[in-house]
């Protein structure tokens, strides 16, 4: 199962505020320096995370409906699959993309690990495929009968695994027909068995998405919220009745859980942008490079059947790129970023940390490059200047947090 270190824990505010009122007076008593710190926020919030969890959602939505309407159909045609898979890799982008914000919702509310986690369970997935009363259940209450195939089904994996094989889309044929993955050996698992579990766990992926969505941004449609708080019963709010966005953007506020702007973009720095910087380095990529570690497992590969691992690194790194820049697609600083707030503000690092991060962007760029997925080839001499790469700029994400921190 997926794991990852989370450091730099949120703070909590320690008595009950009755308002969620800005305060002018707080307003008025900010240096210069908490100042250009807000307004770099209050540009990475909506302009990343919402901007972000917005099309994640939208993406979602599509991959369901789509497998909704395949799983209508009498036959399917590569162009069903086709359109399936590419709309699955955005979707799957916008996640990756998103995981330098893994604090707040998605961590709160065991969203990731949910709809995140792999190795798959092939055995489990087995048994269950080929349990006519388990099909029955998924096809007749969908995302409502994913837990009888158990967590280790779930998420963007299973959905992967049943619509992609060795690094290309699963063809029309295979899914008019009986699995043949070595794992399902003995077992009569037919395509469109298949195709209603993957129907069920993207209704139930889109379910948290949803979540996710409507915990952040306080303008998330309201079908959405209305279908995550009233049907699915879902949290939506924190304890102060805000969103996690509201919360950040509130930062020395009545409500907020963040005393002040060095604080809040310390944590965004240490507990977001680091924490993912960690997890590629060390464990997404680590677990399965380092032959002589203990913790060396060769199965602890993301995206295996997709054989888009390198990928998703990639857009983990991107993930902090848009944090530090200010904005989702952004390859410079807005004049508003944590970036561009270390240059003007003097902090001695500033371009070495910039310098950091396009190097971790270059150095996965060099692994897309190489021509060998990582799934077969974790070994790889790329692999490893990446880890190195990667955890240069961590160290440096964790300098910057401490220099901010101390304003």
């Amino acid at each position: 199962m997926k794991t990852f270190k989370l450091i730099g824990v949120l703070a909590v505010a320690a008595a009950t505020l009755l308002s969620c009122n800005k305060d002018p007076k707080a307003e008025a008593g900010l240096t210069a320096q908490e100042k250009a710190l807000k307004a770099a926020v209050e540009g990475y919030v909506p302009g990343v995370i919402y901007k972000i969890y917005d099309n994640l959602a939208d993406e979602t939505e599509t991959l369901y409906n789509q497998l909704a309407d395949l799983k209508k159909k009498d036959t399917y045609t590569q162009a069903d699959i086709d359109r399936i898979c590419a709309t699955f890799l955005s979707a799957r982008k916008w996640w990756e993309q998103s995981e330098a914000f893994l604090y707040g919702a998605a961590t709160a509310y065991g969203i990731d690990p949910h709809i995140d986690s792999w190795p798959l369970d092939k055995d489990k997935l087995a048994k269950s495929l080929s349990n006519a009363e388990t099909i029955a259940d998924l096809d007749e209450d969908g995302a409502g009968a994913v837990d009888e195939v158990g967590a280790a089904s779930l998420g963007f994996h299973g959905i992967e695994f049943i619509i992609f094989r060795d690094g290309k889309n699963r063809t029309a044929a295979a899914l008019s027909g009986v699995e043949d993955d070595e794992a399902f050996a003995g077992r009569s698992v037919t395509g469109k068995s298949e195709v209603i579990f993957a129907t069920a766990v993207a209704e139930d992926l889109r379910n948290y998405c949803f979540e996710l969505q409507a915990a952040w941004d306080p303008d998330c449609p309201a079908d959405r919220i209305a279908l995550v708080e009233d049907e699915l019963e879902l949290n939506t709010v924190m304890d102060s009745g805000l969103t996690y966005g509201e919360n950040l953007l509130r930062t020395g506020n009545a409500g907020s859980t963040y005393r002040s702007w060095p604080e809040a973009v310390s944590s965004i720095l240490v507990a977001g942008c680091s924490n993912i910087c960690n997890e590629v380095a060390n464990t997404k990529i680590g677990t399965a490079h380092y032959v002589n570690s203990k913790d060396y497992d060769p199965d602890y590969i993301e995206s295996p059947y997709s054989k888009k691992s390198y990928q998703d690194f990639k857009d983990n790194i991107l993930s902090i790129q848009y944090s530090l820049y200010g904005g989702q697609g952004l390859d410079k600083a807005a004049s508003a970023s944590i970036m561009q707030f270390v240059k003007d503000n003097g902090w001695a690092k500033a371009s070495s940390l910039e310098s950091a991060l396009k190097d971790a962007v270059a150095s996965l760029d060099a692994c897309l490059a190489s021509g060998k997925a990582f799934v077969d080839d974790p070994t790889a001499a790329v692999a490893e200047t990446a880890i190195v790469k990667i955890n240069a700029l961590d160290a440096l994400l964790n300098e910057a947090a401490d220099w901010i921190a101390k304003l």
